[in-house]
C-alpha cells in the first residue's frame, strides 16, 4: 500500500516536473504571457472539453489592411507558359478536376466526393469523424481498424487550393477563384474553429493554413487587390494561427523535451502568417516567436553532419522545405535570418543531394509518408521525381552557385515563390556541385559511397542519433544497404505502408527482417510496441565507423551489438574503379541468423557471388515495397538463413572482376 502511494506520488511529480518544462519552453518563446499559454496547456488537459471549450473565445478588430503585397510574385502568364509550356494544361486539368469536386487523396485515385464535400470522411473507409470540441476527440480509438486519420488530413490540408488559384493566374477565368473561395467559405461552415477532427493536430493546421496563404498570394498577384476576397476567410487565418500558437507540438518525458518536425511546420506557419499578414494583431509576435523558435529548433533538431535528427530521409525533406519557403519570405520580408539557421539550411540541401538515387529519389529511410509543406510544382505530387524544385529555394536563400548550376531546369517552385527575376542568376551560374564518391555522416549514421559516372550508388546504414532524439519515424535498420550498380537498382528500403490504420504492416515495414541487414535469433534490434504505432525502445547500439582506403578501394566497417555477447559486424568494399562491391559479415554469439536481402521491384534474381564458412538455405519470399504512402508494388525478398554455431562468415560480391572469382576459395560457396 506504501509503496503504491509513493509511486503515485512518483509520477506525479515526474508530471509536474514536465509540465514545467514545457512551461519554460512557452516562457522563452512568448516571455511573460508563455505563463498564460503553459497554463491554458495544463487546463485542456484537465477540463472536460465542455468547459474548456468556453475559454476559446478571442476578440479583435475585424478589419484588416490584408495582404503584404510585397510578397507577390510580379510576372504574367504569358511568360510563365513561354518558360514553362507543358505546365498550364496539367494544371487546368487538374483544377477542372477539383472543381467536379473530384480529388486524388493519399493516391487512392480521382473520387468524386459530390456536390455537398464531406470534410470529415475518410475517403476509402467511408469513417465519418465526428465534430466535436477538438480536445474530446479520441484519435486512437481509431487505431487498427483500417481508417488512417492520415487520409482525411490529407484533402483538409488544401494542397489542392494552389490548383485553383494557379488555374485563375494562368487563364484569368474567375470560376476557379470563384471555388477556390466557395470551398474555403464551405470548410469554415463545417469546421468552426477548434471543433473537428481538422483541428486536433496542430502540424495540420499549420500546413493548411500555409497553402491557403499562398493560394491567396497567388490570386492577388494577378488581381493586384485582395478586394474580391472575403473577409471571413482572413479571420479565419487569424483563427488558425491563434490555435497553433495556443497548441505548439512539442512535449516532456521524464524531464527531457519532445519535438520534431510537427514543432517545425508550427513555428514555420506562425512566421509565414505574420509574414504574409502583416496588419494582424498578433502579426509581429508571430513572426518573432516562429523565427526564434525555428533558430532553437534548428540547434535541437539539425544534427552537426547536416541531417534531421528523426532518422527519416523524407522527414528530413520536409523539413528543409519548411525551412527554406520560411526562410525566403523572411528574407524578402527584409528580416534577419540568423546564421546557425543559414548553416544548417545548406548542409540539408548537400545531403539532399548525396543521397539522392540514380533515378532522382531518395533511399526510403525510416518512415515515408509523402507530406508535403506546399506544392507549388505539380498536383499531389507528394513524393517528387525531382527534389531539385525544391533545391533551388535554396539556391537563392543560401546564394549558392552550385545549386543554381544543379538545379536551373528545375524553377517551377522558385516561380511561386520568388517570380521569374532571379531566373537569370541560373542562367549565368558556371560553378558545379560536386558529388564526393564517398561521405559519412556519423551523427546520423549513414555513409554513402557512390559513382555518378558509372551510377553506382550505395547507402549504408551504420548507426541512430545518440540517446535523445526521437525514435517514432526510426526502423530497424542497422546495418542495411540499400544498393544501384551501373544504373540498377539491386536492394530497397521497403518505405512506409501504414501508420495507424493497421499495426501488423505497420510493424512488418519497420521490422528487421524487411530490410537489408541480417536478424539475430529471430529478433528485433530494437523493441517494437505492438500497439504503439510510434513507440521503437532503442536496444541495439552501433559502434563508430571505420574507413579504410587503399589500392583504389573504400571500405567502411560497423558492427551492431544486440547484447553484450552478440553482436553483427558488416564491412562493406567498394571499388571505384572496378565498381565491384563487397559486403563482409561476421556474426558473433548467435545460435541462428538470417541475411534478409529485399529487391527492387522488377528485380528478379540476386546476382552474388556468395562466399560463406556454412551451408545456407535460400528462400524466395514475395514482399511488398512501399511506393508512396499507402500504396505499394509486388516484389520479392532473398533470405539466407542456418545455425551460426556463435560464429558465422558471409561474403557477397557484386559485379566481381574475373581475378576475384578465379581467386575465390570454391570451398566456401556452400548455398544450398
Amino acid at each position: 500500500m506504501l509503496y503504491g502511494i509513493r509511486f503515485g506520488l512518483k509520477v506525479k511529480v515526474l508530471k509536474a516536473f514536465d509540465w514545467l518544462n514545457i512551461a519554460r519552453i512557452y516562457i522563452v518563446i512568448f516571455g511573460l504571457r508563455g505563463i498564460v499559454f503553459a497554463f491554458d496547456r495544463a487546463v485542456r488537459k484537465l477540463l472536460p472539453g465542455r468547459y474548456y471549450c468556453h475559454t476559446w473565445n478571442f476578440n479583435g478588430p475585424r478589419r484588416y489592411e490584408f495582404l503584404n503585397l510585397d510578397l507577390c510574385i510580379d510576372s504574367d502568364s504569358k511568360y510563365y507558359q513561354s518558360l514553362f509550356p507543358n505546365e498550364k494544361e496539367k494544371i487546368v486539368e487538374a483544377a477542372n478536376n477539383i472543381c467536379a469536386h473530384k480529388f486524388d487523396v493519399m493516391h487512392s485515385g480521382f473520387v468524386d466526393f459530390g456536390q455537398d464535400i464531406n470534410w470529415h470522411q475518410d475517403v476509402k473507409t467511408k469513417h465519418v469523424w465526428s465534430n466535436e470540441f477538438y480536445s474530446e476527440i479520441n484519435i486512437e480509438a481509431s487505431y487498427n481498424s483500417g481508417t488512417d486519420v492520415k487520409t482525411i488530413w490529407e484533402l483538409n490540408r488544401f494542397h489542392h487550393a494552389l490548383i485553383l488559384a494557379r488555374a485563375y493566374w494562368l487563364t484569368n477565368d474567375r470560376t476557379y477563384q470563384k471555388e477556390l473561395i466557395d470551398q474555403w467559405l464551405d470548410w469554415i461552415s463545417k469546421n468552426p474553429c477548434a471543433y473537428g477532427i481538422n483541428w486536433t493536430s496542430s502540424m495540420e493546421v499549420s500546413i493548411r493554413s500555409v497553402n491557403l496563404l499562398f493560394a491567396l498570394l497567388i490570386i492577388v498577384a494577378k488581381d493586384r487587390s485582395s478586394k474580391a476576397i472575403p473577409e471571413v476567410l482572413f479571420r479565419n487565418l487569424r483563427e488558425h494561427g491563434i490555435y497553433i500558437q495556443r497548441n505548439l507540438e512539442i512535449g516532456s518525458k521524464n524531464g527531457s523535451l519532445i519535438s520534431g518536425n510537427h514543432l517545425i511546420s508550427n513555428y514555420a506557419a506562425l512566421a509565414c502568417i505574420g509574414l504574409i499578414l502583416p496588419e494582424l494583431p498578433e502579426s509581429r509576435e508571430w513572426v518573432r516567436v516562429g523565427l526564434y523558435g525555428l533558430d532553437m529548433e534548428v540547434k535541437r533538431q539539425i544534427l552537426p553532419d547536416g541531417l534531421h535528427y528523426e532518422s527519416s530521409l523524407h522527414y528530413h525533406r520536409l523539413v528543409l522545405e519548411m525551412l527554406l519557403i520560411t526562410g525566403l519570405l523572411s528574407q524578402k520580408s527584409r528580416h534577419k535570418i540568423s546564421p546557425r539557421y543559414m548553416k544548417s539550411v545548406s548542409d540539408m540541401c548537400d545531403a539532399i543531394v548525396v543521397m539522392t538515387r540514380p533515378d532522382g529519389q531518395l533511399p526510403m529511410i525510416g518512415d515515408t509518408d509523402d507530406g508535403r509543406f506546399v506544392v507549388l510544382s505539380g498536383y499531389y505530387l507528394n513524393r517528387l521525381d525531382d527534389h531539385r524544385d525544391i533545391l533551388s529555394l535554396g539556391a537563392i536563400l543560401l546564394d549558392r552557385e552550385d545549386l543554381r548550376v544543379l538545379c536551373r531546369d528545375n524553377l517551377r517552385e522558385l516561380f511561386w515563390v520568388m517570380g521569374p527575376d532571379s531566373f537569370k542568376s541560373f542562367n549565368q551560374a558556371s560553378e558545379k556541385f560536386i558529388i564526393p564518391g564517398f561521405k559519412t555522416y556519423d551523427h546520423a549514421g549513414i555513409s554513402v559511397l557512390q559513382n555518378r559516372d558509372q551510377k553506382d550508388f550505395i547507402l549504408f546504414r551504420t548507426g541512430w542519433p545518440e540517446s535523445g532524439a526521437p525514435t517514432g519515424h526510426r526502423h530497424n535498420d542497422l546495418l542495411s544497404a540499400e544498393i544501384w550498380l551501373k544504373g540498377k537498382p539491386i536492394t530497397v528500403d521497403p518505405g512506409t505502408l501504414s501508420y495507424t490504420a493497421d499495426f501488423e504492416t505497420r510493424n512488418e515495414f519497420r521490422s528487421t527482417k524487411s530490410h537489408a541487414t541480417v536478424s539475430l535469433n529471430n529478433n528485433e534490434q530494437n523493441v517494437i510496441t505492438l500497439n504503439q504505432p510510434f513507440e521503437l525502445i532503442p536496444k541495439t547500439v552501433a559502434s563508430a565507423v571505420s574507413v579504410f582506403h587503399g589500392g583504389g578501394n573504400i571500405t567502411i566497417e560497423c558492427t551492431a551489438y544486440w547484447t553484450n555477447i552478440l553482436s553483427h559486424k558488416r564491412s562493406i568494399t567498394y571499388s571505384l574503379e572496378s565498381g565491384m562491391l563487397t559486403i563482409e559479415d561476421i556474426i558473433i554469439g548467435a545460435d541462428e541468423a538470417c541475411w534478409n536481402w529485399p529487391l527492387f521491384p522488377g528485380v528478379d534474381e540476386f546476382k552474388a557471388t556468395i562466399l560463406s564458412d556454412m551451408k545456407l538455405s535460400k528462400t524466395f519470399e514475395s514482399f511488398k515495397v512501399a511506393t508512396s504512402y499507402g500504396v505499394f508494388s509486388q516484389s520479392k525478398i532473398l533470405r539466407l538463413v542456418n545455425k551460426t554455431g556463435k560464429r558465422a562468415f558471409v561474403k557477397f560480391i557484386f559485379n566481381p572482376i574475373d581475378e576475384c572469382i578465379k581467386n575465390a576459395n570454391e570451398d566456401l560457396l556452400q548455398v544450398s
